[in-house]
């Protein structure tokens, strides 16, 4: 009877350890290397990056491509900050309270935010699902707004954060018609594919420069 005690105890805890790792970003994703750039509106002077750079993953493979990281750093309401990524995925920003917050409140919006508001959305670990329609696209619109309204609370604020870390905006800007970012990373997409914003959105929830409990 003991004899198949300790193998299936230890097969047991390496099942544990292979979910957890892959819960938190397993050793065996192939992490790129990014680098840390900036220019005269965001100097990397005086400036860190996040480490690790680029953020961990959840998962055993990476959804999306890493872009190059601009420095983390508040910049005075006004600023205007030359993003070298369109749409940003890092970068100096805002950092306020009302009437103009920066971060901004989670939610799905149909107006064009600056993205020196929304970077510190990015900051603190949400995900920012954009969409650029210049004929208009309410069918996809609210498939997004339906998804944000339909998730848990953001799982990383351990019960303090009681809404869900994503923004749905819009931005004409960018090549695509449809995008989602986190901290580093980016997802094109000229069609909306939901299970591909949702990939994204398990993928790198939760990890950020100030993503656990900041709301």
């Amino acid at each position: 009877m003991k004899g198949w005690r300790r193998p299936l105890a230890l097969a047991l805890l390496a099942g544990a350890a292979a979910l957890l790792l892959a819960a938190c970003g397993g050793s065996g994703v192939a992490y790129p290397s990014i680098n840390f750039v900036g220019n005269a509106s965001c100097p990397t002077a005086s400036a860190s990056p996040y480490d690790p750079k680029p953020p961990a993953v959840n998962g055993d493979k990476i959804v999306g491509t890493a872009i190059a990281e601009m420095p983390h750093i508040h910049v005075g309401a006004g600023t205007k900050v030359d993003y070298n990524h369109d749409p940003p995925t890092s970068g100096c920003h805002y950092s306020q309270g009302s009437p103009d917050p920066a971060p901004i409140a989670p939610g799905s919006y149909d107006k064009e935010i600056a993205a020196e508001y929304w970077v510190h959305n990015l900051e603190h670990g949400y995900i920012v699902v954009l969409y650029n329609c210049p004929t208009g696209c309410t069918t996809e619109f609210d498939q997004l707004h339906a998804w944000q309204k339909s998730l848990p609370p953001d799982p990383a604020g351990n019960g303090q954060i009681p809404y869900a870390k994503v923004v749905v905006l819009p931005w004409h800007t960018m090549k695509d018609h449809f995008a989602v970012v986190s901290w580093d990373y980016y997802l094109g997409m000229s069609a909306l594919d939901m299970t591909q914003v949702k990939a994204f959105f398990d993928n790198h929830v939760g990890h950020s420069p100030e993503g656990s409990l900041t709301g």
